[in-house]
């Protein structure tokens, strides 16, 4: 559009040029309530994953406990078995001892 000297310069209040500053206002704020509904679901999620890690941090300490708890009964178990052992071993031992001393002295 090019204009002459003679012509005016086109009025910014006419409804044409009001309703276009009318808009970008509009886009602005409707832009910042879909920035805002992201931020807010984003941290919905970020809220509803932290309650889910702490959930599944609770559940593998209390899995872990048990896991605690059960090697403290195997250790246990495993040195009574360990005594007994040691036990059968020295009675089979004192038993052999005198059988093979006296059979070795019988022998000479």
């Amino acid at each position: 559009m090019c204009l002459r000297s003679s012509e005016p310069l086109p009025d910014t209040n006419t409804p044409t040029m009001r309703s276009a500053s009318y808009n970008n206002k509009r886009k602005s704020k409707t832009q910042q309530t879909h920035l805002r509904n992201l931020n807010l679901s984003r941290r919905r999620r970020l809220l509803r994953e932290e309650k889910e890690m702490k959930m599944r941090n609770l559940k593998l300490f209390v899995e872990n406990q048990s896991i605690i708890r059960e090697n403290e009964a195997l250790k246990k178990k495993a040195l009574l078995l360990q005594q007994e052992n040691k036990a059968l071993f020295s009675l089979l031992h004192s038993k052999l001892s005198p059988v093979s001393t006296s059979s070795s002295t019988s022998f000479l």
